[in-house]
Order: structure tokens, then C-alpha cells, then sequence
């Protein structure tokens, strides 16, 4: 995995898992490229994701998951830092049919 500082021409995905009360949070986010942000919206950001688990490692699967699809390259299994950006591929998934994601816990469907 290669956590990175954003420079513009970077597509990165962002991410925070954090505890409260007895659930686990994962926010997900893909900053907005300043082309982007100028043309779409005035958001700093293309889209935000918020999920909530029972178990951390439900958090780092789904996390996991998604950095994959997306472009991610050498995604570790386990053991995430509470807080990173990922280098993703610019347009990963554009033309390629992926299955739902088979997740073993609480993940929302």
C-alpha cells in the first residue's frame, strides 16, 4: 500500500476509522482534483462514505474492498493506520463489471 501526500496530480482515496461508543467508524472520501472542483462544485471532495461496524476488522475488510476497486495497489489484509490516503488509478473501474463484495460480518447491504 502507498499512502501518500496529495499533490494535484495524485488520485488518492482517503480514510478514517475511528471508535465511538461501541461501534467502529469508516469514512471514506476521494478529494476532489482543483479541475474537478471548479467545474462540478465548490466541494472539496467527489463523495464522502460513512459505514459503521461492530468489529474493526469488518471496518478494514470493507476498506480494504473498496482501495482495491478502486485502483489500489499491495492493500495489506489487516492492521490499517486509523487515518491514511491511498494512491488510487485515475478511472479504475470505468468499463469493468465488478461482483458485490462478500463481506463475513455486519457490513450494510
Amino acid at each position: 500500500m502507498e499512502l501518500s501526500q496529495t499533490l494535484t496530480d495524485d488520485y488518492v482515496i482517503c480514510y478514517r476509522i475511528t471508535r465511538e461508543a461501541e461501534r467502529i467508524k469508516l469514512r471514506l472520501w476521494e478529494p476532489a482534483q482543483p479541475s474537478q472542483r471548479q467545474n462540478n462544485s465548490n466541494k472539496p471532495y467527489l463523495y464522502v462514505a460513512n459505514f459503521s461496524f461492530s468489529h474493526r476488522h469488518a471496518a478494514e475488510a470493507c476498506l480494504r474492498h473498496h482501495l482495491l476497486v478502486n485502483g489500489a495497489i499491495n492493500v495489506p489484509e489487516s492492521d490499517f493506520p486509523e487515518e491514511g490516503q491511498v494512491i488510487i488509478l485515475p478511472y479504475p473501474t470505468w468499463g469493468i463489471e465488478t461482483s458485490p463484495p462478500q463481506f463475513s460480518g455486519d457490513f450494510p447491504q
